[in-house]
């Protein structure tokens, strides 16, 4: 297994297949339909719509009032794409769901018939950035759609909302629930991904960090350490693309919320 192969996540592999297939038949009429609904009123609904085409990589749909929601807006998203969606999550979070828990839904999904994958709902909640650098917490819930022969589905109908005033703990649960006539969804999946402390910074990140927090310069801190002070500027900046931190002190924030220091 080479390198690539080694570090390839779910997620990714799922999306490679997506982007070789054909739009979903049903795409237009979808489509269609969630901006008939969306339209119907001036309130602002507390959850966003959108639908996720993984043949084309683009949002075929999206709330306009999304802004209202996560605090970017529709465009953000469209312009971004799935890219930008990925850069929000939290990246303890991103790295559970590419490797742990999308596997889980892609394991499920051979357990269902291809007619009847419309009618299960997945959902799970992780941690976002806001736009003003702030953390909370987003519940998604999919309705996956147009599976092909494989079983592959091109289509994803997810609703989001931000639920940070309610979730308090870090862990993200996978819960899977099946539409039952007269029942409503029912809960047939449930699944915890406990939160490993510190796994996105390596040691020495974390060693660097400390001493940040200490109020060490980058100079201060290569003598420390014997490093070049461009090796020191490199890991801190490294550290604050992962964490869309914008400057050091961001990072000492984000790192002592998340429990890393």
């Amino acid at each position: 297994m080479n390198r690539k192969e080694c570090f390839k996540n779910y997620y990714d592999e799922y999306l490679e297949v997506c982007y070789s297939l054909s739009s979903a038949i049903g795409l237009v009429q979808l489509r269609n339909n969630l901006k008939k609904e969306n339209n119907s009123s001036n309130i602002y609904l507390p959850f966003g719509t959108c639908l996720m085409d993984y043949s084309s990589k683009e949002y075929s749909f999206i709330s306009e009032h999304c802004d209202k929601i996560l605090s970017y807006s529709k465009q953000s998203y469209e312009s971004g794409g799935f890219d930008f969606h990925a850069k929000t999550f939290h990246p303890d979070d991103r790295n559970i769901f590419y490797h742990k828990l999308f596997y889980d839904i892609k394991e499920f999904w051979k357990t269902i018939k291809t007619s009847d994958i419309n009618k299960y709902r997945f959902s799970f909640s992780h941690r976002y950035f806001r736009k003003d650098g702030t953390i909370s917490q987003m519940l998604q819930q999919s309705t996956y759609l147009e599976p092909n022969s494989l079983g592959v589905p091109v289509l994803n109908l997810l609703t989001f909302t931000d639920i940070g005033d309610f979730k308090t703990d870090n862990n993200l649960v996978l819960t899977v629930s099946r539409l039952i006539n007269g029942h409503g969804y029912v809960k047939v999946f449930t699944k915890s991904y406990p939160q490993q402390q510190n796994k996105v910074l390596s040691k020495r990140e974390s060693e660097i960090l400390l001493l940040c927090l200490d109020g060490l310069s980058s100079k201060m801190i290569a003598d420390k350490l014997c490093l070049s002070i461009q090796t020191v500027k490199n890991h801190k900046r490294n550290m604050q693309q992962r964490t869309s931190a914008r400057n050091t002190a961001e990072l000492i924030k984000f790192s002592i919320e998340s429990n890393w220091i």
